[in-house]
């Protein structure tokens, strides 16, 4: 595969390069075919709950859930892990040894958003409702905590704002989305704040509670489904918070200025229904081909 980057001074080791490419090919990646259409099936209900929900009310829970999740993202454990005094001498250790305290926040963080998605889908509509913002605080911890991994305090007002965009990212409906809000996450402005508030918690938050209660009334499938769900939601998180701090630590490192994405087909980026059956299409044909 062939990578733009605007290079810095820095050489990139092996693996570096290797973590660029993977870069590239991510900031080229559309969403899951299956999950993109099942959210179309789902998303005019969750624009009328989106609707019916106060700016005001939004903006609270959403101040509310940064505060717990900071709270509860200590940069204790990870200072003791990598043997710091302070988090920012990471930006000055191996992109290797950061990825590898990611990758184990990122098990931790599967393993609790499995749990939680269990524990409510199984007591139907009521506990349903309170999985979103578990899942949401959960969200915002594990962006933190990668960050940390990376060298990132986060603990600056204007962080804020940043890691509500890297949500942002990682919720996006289109990969045309998620390309113009990754533009957006160098020079973060207050606009980000607000679409955080329509976007991350009417939309998508609704979306997903919509998802689940498809299969709240079959018996077993309640618990189930609220655990996949949050798994494959938190992965998603996951993902595109480990590439943007990747990114961020090669720039800042002096190895990068940009990482541009990978070339793609232009079968795969297109929008709607027609996009997402030729993108299911596609994956199946290579699974049963590839396996």
């Amino acid at each position: 595969m062939s990578v733009q980057t605007k290079e810095q001074g820095a050489k990139l080791t092996d693996y570096e390069a290797e973590q660029v490419e993977e870069i590239a090919a991510w900031k080229s990646e559309p969403p899951n075919p299956f999950a993109e259409m099942f959210k179309m099936v789902t998303i005019a209900g969750a624009r009328v709950v989106e609707q019916a929900i106060p700016d005001a009310v939004v903006r609270e829970a959403i101040e509310k859930s940064y505060d717990a999740a900071e709270l509860i993202a200590g940069q204790e454990d990870v200072k003791r892990q990598a043997g710091v005094q302070d988090l920012g001498e990471l930006r000055h250790r191996p992109l290797e040894e950061c990825d590898r305290m990611a990758t184990r926040v990122s098990v931790a963080s599967q393993a609790m958003a499995i749990a939680g998605g269990t524990a409510t889908g199984a007591g139907g509509v009521a506990t349903t409702i309170l999985d979103i913002p578990v899942l949401f605080v959960l969200s915002l911890r594990t962006i933190l905590k990668i960050g940390h991994c990376y060298g990132y305090p986060l603990d600056r007002p204007k962080d804020r704002r940043f890691v509500l965009g890297v949500l942002l990212v990682a919720t996006s409906s289109s990969l045309e989305v998620m390309q113009a809000r990754l533009d957006q996450l160098r020079e973060i402005e207050d606009w980000l704040l607000e679409e955080a508030q329509q976007d991350i918690i009417a939309e998508e938050a609704a979306s997903l509670l919509f998802q689940i209660e498809v299969f709240e009334d079959i018996p077993g499938l309640g618990a189930i489904s609220g655990g996949l769900l949050n798994l494959a939601f938190i992965r998603r998180v996951i993902h595109a918070t480990q590439r943007i701090f990747q990114e961020r630590w090669l720039r800042d490192n002096g190895k990068v200025d940009e990482i541009a994405p990978a070339e793609v087909y232009e079968r795969v980026t297109r929008t709607g229904w027609a996009g997402a059956l030729t993108r299911a299409v596609y994956s199946s044909s290579y699974y049963v081909g590839f396996g």
